[in-house]
């Protein structure tokens, strides 16, 4: 059964308990489709299944959930979809789709290395009829696989620490060895730092490879923590590529986040970089975020972006019940997770604080009280600053009643007077006690 969310001026823009990492966007009909692996809270990298979500291309707001699209296992039996991997029962990695004469491919990886592809006469599935990618009528191995179609040609990338390349022959599951590319680029060397998780796109008529990059200033070719998307480009889809630089790093979503994966797309007018972010202190839990991005489409330059609280929105509505883990950047050690029903900040020090990019407070200033929903677990201190100016302090302790209900949830509250304009607000914790001072799980602005 579909279900629809309207998360979408939100970031993540999926609701918070949909785990959707390694998203790739595609334009179909009018509708934009997001194909990624499926986390499960409290799991590792991946389930045995796909979902596909969608919203029309005018309405970003509104995303559907099309339900399960295909299964390596029986478990989701009960969800109408069942085994459809018949080779392998390993975990369903990041997959792609890519339609031709009327059917969407569903090219998809697994946790023992394997690669296949089903099909579909809709780009939501169900996808059948799966069988191996092959080549030299051996199939092939490796991790995240894309495909860039280009004219009447199809080309299909794949593989870790080595991008590889070939184009896809007529039946869709066969490699044309003779045009295979063992790098377009590499971890090795070429300075570019590919660590996996391709994306062969083009800007106008300029290849544009997006990739989770190893990239650093001391280290290009391997290193770095693989949190940034960056970009090569070339004039020719078998390269050389030239390294121009990061897109999106998702550092600072998680203390412990470790990967990120994701693509560039143009919905109507405007760019958009799909990526992920993990959660709950792991580098797992991975939600799927979305930015707005500049894009030079003469000279295939892509401006870094900056991860934002918006989702498809321009800034987020001051009057609107927040949840705590739309933070778009935690400092010092607290991080999100699932708890209780919500959604809160957790693991909160002296020090600690998250940032929320960005409200709109309108062009007359306004006075406004905020509320900030905590557990408060000691005496402490949240300072409130919009955009870096410290606009109040609000102090907390646990009280007798928290005590008698083991921890029950309070409300403080504080002025923000003469605050206008798009705004980034920070709520940073301060307190003179050690250890883990409160828990944040909501978050109000009312005009006063």
């Amino acid at each position: 059964m579909e279900k629809i969310y309207a998360t979408g001026f939100h970031n993540p823009f999926l609701p918070l308990d949909i785990y959707i990492p390694d998203g790739e966007p595609k334009v179909f009909d009018g509708r934009v489709y997001l194909y990624g692996s499926k986390d499960v809270f409290g799991g590792e990298y991946c389930c045995h299944k796909y979902h596909v979500y969608s919203a029309d291309a005018r309405d970003l707001q509104h995303w559907t959930d099309h339900g399960p699209a295909l299964a390596s296992t029986d478990e989701y039996a009960d969800e109408g979809i069942k085994d459809g991997v018949p080779w392998s029962d390993g975990l369903l990695w990041a997959p792609d789709v890519v339609e031709r004469d009327g059917w969407y491919y569903l090219y998809f990886c697994l946790s023992d290395g394997t690669e296949g592809v089903a099909k579909s006469r809709k780009p939501y599935g169900p996808f059948t009829d799966a069988r191996q990618i092959l080549m030299n009528g051996e199939p092939i191995s490796g991790i995240d696989p894309s495909v860039l179609k280009d004219g009447e040609d199809y080309y299909y990338t794949w593989g870790q620490g080595n991008c590889h390349m070939a184009k896809l022959k007529d039946d869709m599951y066969t490699l044309d060895e003779t045009t295979y590319a063992e790098a377009l680029i590499s971890h090795e060397d070429g300075c570019q730092g590919f660590h996996e998780g391709s994306s062969l796109r083009k800007i106008g008529d300029t290849y544009c490879l997006v990739y989770a990059s190893e990239y650093t200033k001391e280290y290009p070719n391997r290193g770095g923590a693989p949190t940034k998307l960056d970009y090569a480009v070339s004039k020719n889809v078998y390269g050389p590529y030239e390294y121009r630089g990061t897109i999106i790093d998702n550092t600072g979503v998680d203390p412990s986040t470790w990967n990120n994966h994701g693509s560039i797309i143009k919905i109507k007018d405007q760019w958009y970089v799909f990526y992920h972010g993990s959660s709950g202190n792991r580098k797992y839990n991975r939600r799927a975020r979305v930015e707005r991005i500049c894009v030079d489409e003469k000279n295939a330059v892509i401006t870094q972006a900056q991860m934002t609280s918006t989702g498809f929105a321009d800034a987020l509505d001051p009057g609107e019940q927040l949840d705590a883990a739309y933070g778009c950047q935690v400092l010092g050690g607290a991080y999100f997770t699932e708890k209780e029903g919500g959604f809160p900040m957790v693991n909160i020090t002296s020090g600690c604080s998250v940032s929320y990019r960005y409200f709109d407070y309108g062009t007359e200033a306004q006075h406004r009280e905020i509320e900030l929903e905590i557990r408060a677990l000691q005496d402490g201190t949240a300072v409130i600053l919009v955009n870096g100016e410290k606009k109040a302090e609000i102090a907390f302790a646990p009280t007798q009643e928290d005590q008698m209900q083991k921890g029950g949830l309070t409300r403080i509250r504080g002025m923000l007077n003469g605050v206008s304009g798009k705004a980034e607000l920070t709520i940073r914790f301060q307190s003179q006690n050690p250890g883990e001072l409160a828990e944040l799980y909501r978050i109000r602005q009312a005009v006063r």
